[in-house]
């Protein structure tokens, strides 16, 4: 890891005034350059890591997210990957209905568990989908070991499913004992798989959101961490501080306790869709 702990070893991409624009922005065009930047520092992007710099307040347009208010016309090359897409697509013969965080188990789900091997438990080393060719004779020596390995959760037989894997009785158990078995349940199965409950959306209205993301340099803050990210650097937070603020509006404790804290929680799923309601609402 490459540490950089002087402000001449950024690149030279790298200028505040390529961000000096972002004040005259609108609303919506401001939350573009945050959303656009969204998967940034989720995946390194070690082939252009200073897209970010070069762009500024200018930051292209990222097709594959889209416009996040679906007012931008996408590419002709993106309309014309969509419609081929379209044309192979195949209309959905069987359906349930699902909604955030919760859908019915699919063909996909079962397809990737038959391939995965238990990582744990009375049949550590087998395919978590066994088969009679696979437990022998212990079915019948009915010695208490078959149903032992068959009542194991599926989610501690794998690390690779990031979702729980459960049934609902919903033809025998009424929707209120569903509901409230559910409420004790939730917190008992993040304790037991270590899956912390998503921290709540960024408080606050969208004029105090945008005075923050402007105030504590956000976006410039974003470019840096995903060049950071993508070229396998660590920026000190010393190298942070003059680079975002040379003439010590904020200081690096700020950095690190008040401003890293309020992108982590922006940049989430729950504050994105929040803000962009909002202003949805509010902007016409």
């Amino acid at each position: 890891m490459n540490k950089i702990n002087s402000k001449k070893d950024l690149p030279k991409s790298f200028n505040l005034e390529n961000y000096d624009a972002l004040e005259l922005l609108s609303d919506k065009d401001l939350f573009r350059q945050l959303y656009w930047r969204g998967a940034d520092l989720e995946f390194s992007n070690d082939e252009y890591p200073e897209v970010g710099m070069e762009g500024g307040a200018a930051y292209p347009k990222q097709n594959n997210l889209g416009d996040p208010f679906k007012e931008i016309k996408p590419s002709a090359s993106f309309i014309e990957k969509q419609e081929e897409y379209k044309k192979r697509s195949k209309p959905d013969l069987l359906k349930l209905s699902y909604g955030d965080g919760i859908k019915p188990l699919m063909r996909f789900e079962l397809s990737l568990l038959g391939k995965m091997k238990a990582k744990d438990g009375y049949f550590k080393g087998k395919p978590i989908a066994v088969d009679e060719s696979d437990l022998g004779d212990l079915f019948n020596e009915d010695n208490g070991q078959f149903w032992a390995g068959m009542r194991e959760p599926v989610n501690l037989l794998s690390d690779s499913m990031e979702h729980i894997m459960i049934t609902v009785d919903v033809r025998d158990c009424r929707d209120s004992d569903l509901i409230e078995s559910f409420k004790e349940l939730l917190p008992l199965w993040r304790a037991e798989l270590n899956y912390p409950e998503p921290p709540k959306p960024v408080s606050g209205g969208w004029e105090s959101i945008r005075r923050k993301i402007l105030d504590y340099k956000i976006i410039p803050l974003i470019d840096l961490l995903s060049w950071e990210r993508g070229t396998n650097s660590k920026i000190s937070l010393g190298v942070l501080n003059v680079a975002l603020f040379p003439n010590g509006e904020k200081d690096a404790f700020i950095i690190a306790q008040t401003i890293k804290p309020f992108l982590d929680k922006i940049i989430t799923y729950d504050s994105l869709d929040k803000i962009r309601k909002e202003i949805s609402k509010d902007v016409k």
